[in-house]
């Protein structure tokens, strides 16, 4: 099982990011799990061919049985997370999210905040034919959620967390990501 970890922040140490790894730790070894670190290359959505980052996590995402993105608490869809979905959505970048299972989680210091950018990741995900599953997890306040380790300290964060990668999971064994449902 392989499961493609996307952070929706340009930033460098954001809680975003630490929130990626922190799944990564909470998988099994079984599952093969990769961060794609292309976001700031990847340029304005505009007809025609797939520029060489968004092609690279096309691949990728195509190759995998789910995704996790990560993304930071803002008034609107971060604007590189934003012109990645409108480019591996697009006529050109195919049909690569059409029922696989995506879970969408943020990081941000308040949780209602993370739950804004939430709604309008799991629209743009299920427009694009995204299986948007799992309950909505807004870790919050970040700064003091990782211990010195990078885990997630919060016990009730961690067992939510590891319940959206089940679900991930789940619906990619099962087969029901095929299904093009969406949740949003």
């Amino acid at each position: 099982m392989r499961i493609v970890g996307i952070a929706g922040s340009l930033r460098p140490g954001a809680y975003v990011w630490r929130l990626l790894e922190a799944a990564a730790r909470e998988l099994p070894e079984t599952v093969d799990f990769e961060i794609w670190r292309g976001l700031e290359q990847v340029p304005s959505f505009e007809e025609g061919e797939l520029p060489r980052p968004v092609a690279d996590l096309w691949h990728r995402l195509s190759a995998a049985d789910g995704a996790l993105i990560t993304a930071p608490a803002h008034s609107a869809l971060p604007a590189q997370l934003g012109h990645t979905l409108d480019w591996i959505s697009s006529a050109r970048g195919g049909a690569v999210l059409v029922g696989k299972p995506v879970g969408v989680v943020t990081a941000c210091p308040r949780a209602h905040e993370g739950m804004w950018t939430q709604i309008q990741l799991r629209r743009a995900l299920g427009a694009a034919g995204a299986v948007v599953r799992g309950a909505e997890l807004a870790v919050s306040p970040a700064p003091d959620q990782f211990d010195a380790d990078g885990r997630l300290a919060d016990q009730g964060y961690r067992a939510r967390l590891r319940g959206v990668l089940d679900e991930i999971c789940s619906l990619s064994l099962t087969g029901a990501g095929s299904l093009g449902r969406s949740a949003v």
